[in-house]
């Protein structure tokens, strides 16, 4: 999960430079017809993260991200509304769940501080950084709890 995450973001990064969003990443590659990477990355990250999750809405939350990979072609309705809900849907769960289930609040602190400051610094590209912090947070919760 976590190699997949890093792997996938830095291939990104590398070869098309920081995107407004991972989810742009799907249009980037689809210039290429390698749009299918972005649907692989976030299945195979969601997937992981709903059962190692072993809580309800870390499952919800893996499965906002599943819906964000398959409604990747999100400048297009009604994919969009579903890509959308899919995205914001799971990082709020995920952040529910790192409060409620998991009882890391301060990881959800530092999620909301990091935001903030992603978005004073580079407004142009704050939902790629957003979605960095919030990928990586989920990572990091789920590898303590799992040990």
């Amino acid at each position: 999960m976590v190699s997949v995450f890093v792997s996938y973001v830095l291939f990104i990064w590398i070869k098309y430079g920081i995107q407004k969003s991972i989810s742009e990443s799907y249009y980037v590659l689809q210039k290429e017809k390698k749009g299918f990477l972005f649907i692989l990355f976030t299945w195979l990250f969601a997937f992981p993260a709903m059962i190692l999750g072993d809580s309800y809405l870390m499952t919800l939350a893996g499965g906002g991200i599943v819906f964000v990979g398959a409604a990747a072609a999100m400048h297009k309705f009604p994919t969009r509304a579903v890509h959308m809900i899919g995205a914001v849907g799971g990082m709020i769960l995920a952040c529910l769940a790192m409060i409620v289930q998991y009882h890391m609040w301060y990881m959800t602190v530092g999620v909301a501080v990091l935001i903030l400051l992603s978005l004073l610094l580079d407004k142009k590209h704050f939902m790629w950084w957003a979605e960095l912090i919030i990928f990586t947070a989920i990572s990091i919760v789920l590898g303590i709890s799992i040990f």
